[in-house]
């Protein structure tokens, strides 16, 4: 796990504005949106993926951690980045450059803030807490083909914790790769089908070893 954190410090008589800054998602949603004449054209294809964890929990102690799914395009080395969560849609979709593309990080990540007083001054802190590489030594691969709607699969955080195995062994951080296009909503698939010209097909993505 990495931990990073940083302080935002604002006097009291002060007004206090905090600054956004932008997630991995936002510094990529530009080559991601899609764009009808490079599909049409055959030069993007349109994946959809959908992402789970089996550690977060709604309530009001509850943690609900952002699944986050990394990739690169293994011809030109670009990365890209997909995030969900339990309280927004678990189906996302991107338009990306024909090739092949593999996984580099998949993590949960969870941010949360806290304030104090230290002196006459309000100190807020973002604490980011990150569980990464749930793929391990796996390559997880797809490819994206022209013009074409795919849904690669599934994926499923798996978080050890402190769990072991019958064998005594400590369970590490994991991922199941399964398809549940089943789930997908009618209304989803209309969308899609009406913004995209086409049904979606599915092609789960592949796992290998190194």
């Amino acid at each position: 796990m990495r931990r990073l954190s940083f302080a935002i410090v604002a006097f009291v008589l002060a007004g206090c504005a905090f600054p956004s800054t932008p997630s991995e998602t936002n510094l990529i949603a530009g080559a991601m949106q899609f764009q009808p004449e490079l599909f049409d054209s055959g030069a993007r294809g349109e994946i959809i993926v959908s992402l789970s964890d089996n550690v977060s929990k709604s309530g009001f102690f509850g943690k609900i951690y952002s699944n986050n799914f990394a990739f690169k395009n293994l011809q030109n080395g670009n990365v890209y980045y997909i995030k969900t969560n339990v309280k927004g849609d678990m189906f996302k979709t991107a338009m990306l450059p024909i090739g092949k593309y593999q996984a580099t990080n998949l993590y949960l990540e969870y941010i949360y803030t806290r304030t104090y007083r230290q002196g006459n001054t309000t100190v807020t802190e973002t604490i980011i807490e990150r569980h990464e590489h749930f793929e391990g030594n796996n390559k997880i691969t797809f490819d994206v083909k022209p013009g074409e709607v795919a849904y690669i699969g599934h994926i499923e955080l798996v978080k050890g914790e402190n769990r072991v195995d019958a064998e005594g062994a400590k369970i590490a951080n994991h991922f199941k790769l399964s398809d549940k296009s089943s789930e997908i909503p009618e209304e989803s698939r209309a969308e899609w089908e009406q913004k995209f010209g086409r049904p979606f097909v599915v092609r789960l993505a592949s796992v290998g070893g190194k």
